[in-house]
């Protein structure tokens, strides 16, 4: 590892009702130095904190969040500890000062006001901007050039895996502006890892869930320099720091 190591909590925790303020506290409470999650927008224009396009997965409700308005959405609960669908702006506000945010662009129509609500709260410094899009992210970074941006690889438009991995030290003025990259675990190589660091952009990882023992996994990960882990169960968190200070 080149760099300080990044503990996430990713969605807060997945082992509980994912990207809810019960979730964020766990990886609070657990010492993450950053929740990560994901925003969408509601039909009136409010910005919320959920993964899928629709309630369905993790709600007692069905239907596309962009056709409802957020008062129609908090009529259902999660499915776990029966909370509501979260507004952007109140976990800011409940956990500022508290831990750093990651934050998922899920919807092309959410980075304006995402932006525009960040810099209202002075809260750039704190965030690492993320999302698929990499055009996306690049406009965040023109905008506000101290900001910190995550192109999540995985599935991503306009750069693939493929052909980041095929740059070697070609410099190349696409990911010049990229602080991180993350890339789905089952993806993940000792090349990529190498080749972000050609390029000083910090390696990221996430998805561990289905893995008998995702302790060993991570664990392999870091020992080859990968530099943050979305950790799905907040438990792992500390885990994993006691190993660091022992390893």
């Amino acid at each position: 590892m080149h760099k300080k190591f990044i503990f996430i909590g990713h969605r807060g925790t997945r082992v509980y009702d994912e990207n809810t303020v019960y979730a964020f506290n766990k990886a609070t409470k657990y010492e993450a130095d950053y929740i990560e999650f994901d925003v969408r927008k509601t039909k009136d224009n409010q910005l919320i904190i959920i993964h899928d396009a629709t309630l369905d997965r993790t709600t007692t409700g069905t239907g596309s969040i962009k056709d409802m308005t957020y008062d129609e959405i908090i009529k259902y609960k999660t499915k776990i500890n029966e909370e509501q669908v979260p507004l952007l702006e109140d976990v800011l506000e409940i956990f500022r000062n508290k831990i750093q945010f990651m934050i998922e662009l899920k919807a092309e129509n959410v980075q304006v006001p995402l932006m525009d609500l960040i810099y209202k709260n002075d809260l750039i410094k704190d965030c690492i901007f993320s999302s698929r899009n990499l055009d996306e992210i690049l406009l965040i970074k023109k905008r506000f050039p101290d900001s910190k941006i995550c192109y999540n690889i995985t599935k991503g438009k306009k750069l693939t895996l493929t052909d980041f991995l095929k740059l070697k030290n070609q410099k190349n003025k696409t990911i010049h502006n990229i602080n991180m990259i993350s890339l789905r675990s089952s993806l993940m190589s000792s090349e990529f890892i190498e080749m972000c660091h050609k390029h000083n952009i910090l390696a990221f990882s996430w998805d561990f869930i289905h893995y008998p023992n995702p302790l060993d996994v991570i664990k392999s990960l870091i020992r080859n320099g990968i530099d943050g882990i979305l950790f799905d169960d907040y438990k792992n968190i500390l885990i994993i720091k006691q190993w660091l200070k022992m390893s």
